[in-house]
């Protein structure tokens, strides 16, 4: 147990090596630059049809985990539950595009929308933590509007909005990173387990608690000390809500 965890933590990816043969499907992508890594994935910036793109390579335990907890292929889920947040009406807004995923024997990569700018917490501490209140507002929307569509477990955390500029000049937080291991699919311990069962919380019960406790960076501050402050532009990458 012990071995897989810290294989978990440490297994990375180098930038030469990072496509080889299998990411060829995918046509002609090219990878330019790491921009950041967290628990599940190392991601890339990397240029993909004439645009510049994030680039998602997922960690092999991250793909055997959620094989074993879920039973389907990680990169294909976490499009799926990408899409399908970018598809809602009004949420296009605040959530990066979905654009390709590729799956296959010891390959996992998920091809986004690059998005410029500071992550909501750097954008936070950058203003001294005075930030407009509206900005707190749009994530409350995303909320809204994804529990309305009946999707919950957003993975709702700072480290997972990029702060973006708008034409109008606005700026808004934009989501990238998805809960691929909602909590009410495999609940991560006995009480939400029985909590659920209970009928003492359901589905939004989550995405309330981070929404109450969303200036609260001590979980961002953990994955900084683990991998170091990511590149500006993109991305601290999730690790599933766990």
């Amino acid at each position: 147990m012990r071995r897989r965890f810290r294989h978990r933590r440490r297994q990375v990816y180098e930038t030469s090596a990072a496509g080889g043969v299998a990411l060829t499907a995918l046509g002609d992508l090219a990878i330019l630059s790491k921009l950041g890594e967290g628990v599940s994935c190392v991601v890339y910036l990397a240029r993909w049809r004439d645009r510049e793109v994030a680039l998602k390579l997922y960690k092999a335990a991250a793909i055997e985990r959620h094989h074993r907890l879920l039973g389907g292929e990680l990169a294909r889920y976490e499009y799926e539950r990408n899409a399908a947040f970018h598809q809602v009406p009004g949420l296009a807004r605040y959530v990066a595009e979905p654009l390709a995923y590729l799956s296959g024997p010891g390959i996992a990569a998920f091809v986004q929308e690059r998005l410029s700018g500071p992550l909501y917490y750097q954008h936070h501490r950058d203003a001294g933590g005075r930030v407009d209140d509206s900005l707190f507002e749009h994530v409350s929307e995303v909320v809204r509007l994804a529990h309305a569509a009946g999707l919950y477990d957003v993975d709702l955390h700072a480290g997972n909005f990029v702060v973006v500029r708008e034409e109008n000049g606005e700026r808004v937080p934009k989501l990238f990173d998805f809960n691929f291991i909602p909590f009410y699919v495999h609940a991560p311990n006995p009480a939400v387990w029985l909590g659920l069962r209970l009928g003492l919380i359901d589905e939004r019960w989550r995405d309330r608690r981070k929404l109450a406790r969303f200036h609260d960076f001590r979980r961002v501050e953990k994955k900084i000390r683990l991998f170091g402050e990511p590149n500006n532009a993109v991305l601290e990458v999730g690790d599933g809500g766990r």
